[in-house]
């Protein structure tokens, strides 16, 4: 499978995967009235799927019209909208978690880097 087809499927020039991602951020934003997260950790991998499931889903059948025939024809393309959509999910879910520790990793060595009095620039 080809990762970066989920980066070229945007709807008026934006890539639903950042749509995706961005929604799952703002979902993060929320809080208690005690400052604590409303969603966090399996919740917001759920939304992550919720969301990528509905835009990756919407977007396949926007590109593609369902098939007039058998039902094994249907099948197939009802099949097809539904992984694709719960790869959308997955994908915007891994992408967010991975961009995530790669930053917090490189903010880090640079906090690490600051402290310690090392040269940061090289």
């Amino acid at each position: 499978m080809d990762l970066t087809s989920f980066v070229k499927a945007t709807v008026a020039g934006v890539p639903l995967i950042f749509v995706v991602i961005g929604v799952v951020y703002w979902f993060k934003q929320f809080k208690r009235p005690d400052g604590s997260p409303l969603f966090s950790g399996n919740t917001l991998l759920l939304i992550s799927m919720g969301w990528g499931l509905f835009l990756g889903s919407g977007y396949m059948i926007s590109v593609t019209r369902p098939p007039v025939g058998d039902w094994w024809t249907l099948f197939v393309y009802w099949f097809a909208v539904a992984i694709y959509g719960l790869a959308m999910g997955i994908v915007a879910s891994g992408l967010y978690n991975a961009v995530k520790a790669i930053v917090e990793k490189q903010f880090a060595a640079l906090f690490s880097r600051l402290v310690t009095g090392e040269q940061v620039i090289q």
